[in-house]
C-alpha cells in the first residue's frame, strides 16, 4: 500500500472508542454504589470483603487480556475476540442486577462472581488498544491514541457520576414481581440494553480489514523484502507498562475509596456521598475531556511526550501529598464508632486532622484532571510507537494484564490501610511508587522513543511527533535525535 493510499478509517476507530469508553464505565460505575448495594443483600458484609470484590473485576480483566489480545494476533482478525468480550459483559451485568433474586448463593459470592466475568469480557480492550495502533497510520497515531485512551479514562472516570444519575430511584420498585428496580441494579439492566446495541452496531460499524498500522514483509512501499523491523526496545516497553500500573492504581483507589472517605472526612450519608462523588466525578471529567481534546487536536499533542509524562507525574504527587495528614490542617473529625452512616467509625479518627474539602475538590478536579490525560495519552502513544507496525495484540493484552493487576491489587492493600490509617500509609504508598515512575522515566529519557525503521539499503525511517520522515545515511550520522 503506497504512502498516499494509506488512510485511517475514522469511522470504525471512533466506534472502537464508544466501546472503550463503555469498557472504562463497567469498571467503575458500581464502585461508589456497590458498598451500599452489598450491604442491602447482607448487612452483615465486612469491609475486607468488600476489597475481594472491588479486585475480582480486574482478577477478570487479568484472565482476559492476555486472551483476547493472543486470540487477535493469531486471527488477524478483532471483531470476533471483542464481540466475545461484549457477550461476557452482557451475561455479568445481567446477573448484577438480579442478585436480589439470587437465593442459591450468599450474596457476597454472587457479586464476586458478575465482577469476575464482566471483568473477564472487559479484558477484550487489549484486543481494542491492538486495533487502534493497526488501523491508524503513522501521521493520525497521536491522535487516534489520544482519543482512544480518552475514551477509556473518561468511561472510567464518568461511571460513578452515571450511576449518581439513577440515586433519584432510591429504593425504586418491583417488576413483574421478579424484577428489582431500584439506584443499584437500575445501571446494570441499562449497561445490559446498551450492550445488545453495541453488539448489533460491532457488525456495521467495525472495519475489520483495514490494517493501515501494520507493516507486512513487503513493507508499506510495496517493494517485497524491502524493510526489516527490528525487535522493540524492552525496557521503555515495560516502563510505559509500569506507568500504566501506576495509573491503575491510583484510579482505582480514588474511585474504590472516594465514598468511604468523603462519608469519614466530611459526615456525608451513603446517599450523599454517592451523589455529591458523583457531581465531583462529572467536573473531573469535564477537566479531563478538555485535556485529552487539546491533546488530540492542537499543538499539546506535539509537546515531547516525556515531558507530559513527567509533567502528570507530577500533578499526581500534588494530589497525594495534599491527602496527607499536615499538621496545618486544623479541622477534627467526627468520631463516633456507634453509627453506621454519616461519621467516621475509624480508630485513626480520633488523631487524623481533616482535609479541607476545598482542598480536596481542587486537587481532586483540577490536579487528576490534568493528571490523566497527561499520563495516559503520552503513555499510550509512545507504547505503540515503541513496538512498531506490528501487529501488537499480545504485548497490549500484557500492557492490559499489568494494569489490571494494579487494579486488583489496589482495592486489597487500600482498603486494609484505609481501615488502620485512613489515607496516611496510602499516600505514602503511592507517593513511592510514584517516585519509582519518575525516576525510571529519567534513567530511561533518551530510549523512550519511537522505534527506528530500517531499510535494507541502509536507509532508516523514524516517527517525529508522528510524522513519518525518512533519515538518510549522511543525516544518520549527524542526527541524535532518533
Amino acid at each position: 500500500m503506497s504512502e498516499t493510499s494509506k488512510k485511517t478509517n475514522w469511522t470504525s476507530l471512533w466506534f472502537s472508542n464508544y466501546i472503550q469508553f463503555f469498557g472504562g464505565v463497567q469498571m467503575s460505575i458500581f464502585f461508589t454504589s456497590m458498598w451500599p448495594y452489598l450491604l442491602k443483600l447482607d448487612p452483615k458484609a465486612q469491609l475486607s470483603f468488600f476489597g475481594v470484590v472491588l479486585a475480582s473485576f480486574s482478577v477478570g480483566q487479568a484472565i482476559g487480556a492476555p486472551i483476547f489480545g493472543w486470540w487477535s494476533q493469531k486471527s488477524e482478525k478483532f471483531r470476533p475476540p471483542i464481540t466475545a468480550g461484549l457477550l461476557m459483559c452482557l451475561i455479568g451485568n445481567l446477573i448484577y442486577g438480579f442478585l436480589p433474586n439470587i437465593k442459591f448463593m450468599e450474596p457476597q459470592y454472587a457479586m464476586l462472581m458478575t465482577r469476575i466475568v464482566i471483568g473477564f469480557g472487559c479484558g477484550n480492550l487489549a484486543a481494542l488498544r491492538a486495533y487502534v495502533a493497526a488501523c491508524s497510520t503513522s501521521e493520525d497515531r497521536n491522535k487516534a491514541v489520544s482519543y482512544s485512551f480518552g475514551s477509556l479514562v473518561f468511561g472510567m472516570l464518568i461511571g460513578p457520576a452515571l450511576q449518581s444519575a439513577f440515586a433519584f430511584i432510591g429504593n425504586g420498585t418491583t417488576l413483574f414481581s421478579c424484577i428489582v428496580l431500584d439506584c443499584y441494579t437500575s445501571p446494570a439492566f441499562f449497561l445490559f440494553f446498551m450492550i445488545i446495541l453495541t453488539i448489533i452496531l460491532v457488525f456495521y460499524l467495525f472495519d475489520d480489514e483495514n490494517f493501515v498500522g501494520v507493516m507486512t514483509s513487503s513493507g508499506n512501499s510495496g517493494e517485497e523484502n524491502n524493510i526489516e523491523l527490528p525487535n522493540f526496545d524492552k525496557l521503555p516497553a515495560f516502563l510505559c507498562i509500569f506507568l500504566w500500573f501506576l495509573m491503575q492504581i491510583v484510579v482505582v483507589d480514588m474511585e474504590s475509596l472516594c465514598t468511604v472517605f468523603t462519608i469519614a472526612m466530611y459526615n456525608w450519608t451513603s446517599k450523599e456521598a454517592i451523589i455529591y462523588n458523583g457531581y465531583i466525578e462529572t467536573l473531573a471529567c469535564g477537566v479531563i475531556v478538555v485535556q485529552y481534546f487539546l491533546i488530540g487536536s492542537t499543538r499539546i499533542g506535539k509537546i515531547d511526550k516525556r515531558i507530559t509524562i513527567s509533567i502528570g507525574l507530577f500533578f499526581f504527587a500534588v494530589f497525594y501529598l495534599a491527602l496527607l495528614p499536615w499538621p496545618f490542617y486544623t479541622g477534627k473529625l467526627s468520631y463516633n464508632p456507634n453509627v453506621t452512616d454519616g461519621a467516621c467509625t475509624y480508630s485513626w479518627c480520633q488523631f487524623v486532622p481533616r482535609v479541607p474539602l476545598a482542598v480536596y475538590l481542587f486537587v481532586y478536579i483540577i490536579c487528576c484532571g490534568i493528571a490523566f490525560p497527561y499520563v495516559g495519552s503520552s503513555i499510550g502513544t509512545l507504547f505503540t510507537q515503541i513496538l512498531g507496525p506490528r501487529q501488537q495484540g499480545m504485548m497490549q493484552g500484557v500492557y492490559a494484564f499489568f494494569g489490571s493487576v494494579g487494579r486488583c491489587l489496589t482495592p486489597l492493600i487500600c482498603t486494609f490501610l484505609f481501615n488502620i490509617s485512613g489515607y496516611t500509609w496510602i499516600s505514602v504508598m503511592v507517593l513511592c511508587i510514584i517516585l519509582i515512575a519518575g525516576l525510571g522515566t529519567i534513567l530511561l529519557w533518551k530510549r523512550i522513543v519511537p522505534m527506528r525503521i530500517i531499510e535494507k539499503n541502509g536507509s532508516e525511517f523514524g516517527y517525529d511527533n508522528d510524522i513519518e520522515i525518512e533519515i538518510d545515511d549522511k543525516e544518520k550520522e549527524e542526527t541524535t535525535k532518533f
